[in-house]
């Protein structure tokens, strides 16, 4: 459990009284046993170990209607289309992310449920994008006029197939637009494909980028102004993906227990089996540990982002300082980051699939197989004091649309279901996944309501 505290009350004996003239206890004799006998907790009571939480605030009369956000300001005009900006509006950088909340009087132990702005459909996040970055009034068009920017869809890809299209506005030989797919660890201050979190392709040549590094040609002749990319993400189910990731964990667990054996370590490591690591996703848990923040009049969930970790960083610098020395690592660190099998990204130019696809992703899955002893706190509390927010799934994870442009280019998202160039087979629109995040989101505020109320019984 990872919410509620307790001052652990005793509970007192109860003992009958019984009268002398029937030779049993008086009720002098009774406060001397129930001085004798031992308290019990609540908690040794039900078998349970409260841990520390948060508690929410209450709310504001006042907080119940509508959220109030800062209005946008018009900043300026590409090719007819306007585009705006918030400067009051909270963006994910830092290692916290933001999404909007308001008061629930239903919920007693919360207080809070996840909420949505305006136009309620997948579009550009307005809270996971660059400072910098502009958007359009409807929220699925961006353009900025500085180096590369990005921002991401407000919907992921966890499983199943999706389809989504980005129409060029604006890519000529001054300005410039990549797009592709990139998870929630991917730099927002830099293009798609920058990193080993995402996949861009580039306009000119249409070429594949990953962690900065050309791969092959995806889109033949590269694209510009009025072109139409569409992107079709097939994913396993999360069943399966979980099932390789444990299959994957117990095989490096292995490999490392040898290689301890063989080497001295200054720290040592604790080798998570796969029956530890399952603790994560038992029941397909998700560990949400959001935190209602007001800010400008509008109530945000202020959580935890996931932050990149070394073994990804090496992918993309491969080197090693040592003092005034920076020596190039030649081992595969590849090895140490397990793969989608059978995930696929099928890449469309106007209608026509390309010959190249991106397979094989990365996957966005924790392993939690590089613990350090010291951090051998349960799963929930180890979240608590992880400030990489790493070995949870907050039901954040996965890939995500993410749009970048260079000196005001321009591109636009259209997530459907009315697209156009129409995939040739049935698949569902990206906008479909924005409908099951709401149920997702609905549901496990609900979860965690009960959970509450659960736990803030042991504090009577």
């Amino acid at each position: 459990m990872r919410q509620g505290f307790s001052e652990e009350p005793s509970i007192e004996p109860q003992v009958q009284a019984i009268g002398d003239d029937g030779g049993g206890m008086t009720r002098r004799d009774e406060s001397h046993l129930t001085a004798q006998q031992p308290s019990i907790t609540i908690q040794e009571q039900h078998n349970v170990i409260i841990q520390p939480r948060l508690r929410p605030m209450p709310f504001k009369l006042q907080d119940i209607s509508q959220p109030s956000l800062p209005i946008p300001t018009e900043v300026c005009t590409l090719n007819g289309e306007t585009y705006y900006q918030v400067e009051d509006l909270p963006v994910n950088r830092r290692g916290f992310k933001y999404k909007l909340c308001r008061p629930n009087p239903l919920f007693t132990s919360n207080f809070y449920a996840t909420t949505d702005l305006p136009p309620y459909q997948a579009c550009i996040s307005l809270f996971d994008r660059a400072p910098a970055m502009l958007f359009s009034k409807d929220s699925m068009s961006v353009t900025q006029a500085k180096g590369w920017r990005s921002a991401r869809s407000n919907v992921g890809v966890r499983e199943g197939s999706y389809y989504f299209e980005f129409k060029i506005l604006n890519s000529d030989k001054n300005s410039h637009v990549r797009v592709g797919v990139a998870r929630r660890e991917a730099s927002l201050e830099a293009p798609v494909g920058y990193d080993a979190y995402g996949y861009g392709i580039r306009d000119v040549d249409g070429q594949l980028m990953f962690i900065s590094r050309r791969k092959n040609v995806c889109v033949e002749n590269g694209f510009t102004t009025g072109d139409v990319i569409g992107f079709l993400v097939q994913l396993p189910s999360l069943k399966e993906h979980k099932r390789e990731i444990e299959e994957f964990v117990e095989n490096k667990r292995a490999e490392m227990s040898m290689e301890h054996k063989s080497k001295k370590r200054k720290h040592k490591w604790k080798q998570i089996s796969v029956e530890e690591n399952e603790m994560f996703i038992a029941h397909d848990n998700i560990v949400r540990d959001q935190i209602p923040t007001k800010s400008k009049g509008a109530l945000y969930y202020d959580q935890y982002e996931y932050t990149r970790t070394k073994t990804m960083d090496h992918l993309l610098n491969p080197i090693t300082v040592f003092g005034e020395k920076a020596v190039i690592e030649m081992d595969d660190k590849t090895k140490n980051i397990p793969v989608i099998t059978n995930s696929k990204i099928r890449v469309f130019k106007n209608g026509i699939e390309q010959d190249t696809c991106i397979d094989n992703l990365y996957s966005f899955l924790p392993t939690n197989i590089e613990t350090r002893e010291d951090l051998n706190l349960e799963p929930n509390v180890q979240q608590l004091q992880n400030p990489g927010y790493r070995n949870t799934d907050d039901n954040t994870l996965g890939y995500y649309p993410m749009l970048s442009t260079f000196q005001n280019g321009a591109v636009r998202l259209n997530a459907g279901p009315e697209f156009d160039f129409p995939p040739p087979e049935t698949v569902k629109p990206l906008n479909d996944r924005y409908e099951e995040q709401v149920i997702e989101e609905w549901y496990w505020d609900i979860l965690d309501e009960v959970e509450a109320q659960y736990l803030d019984n042991f504090d009577d």
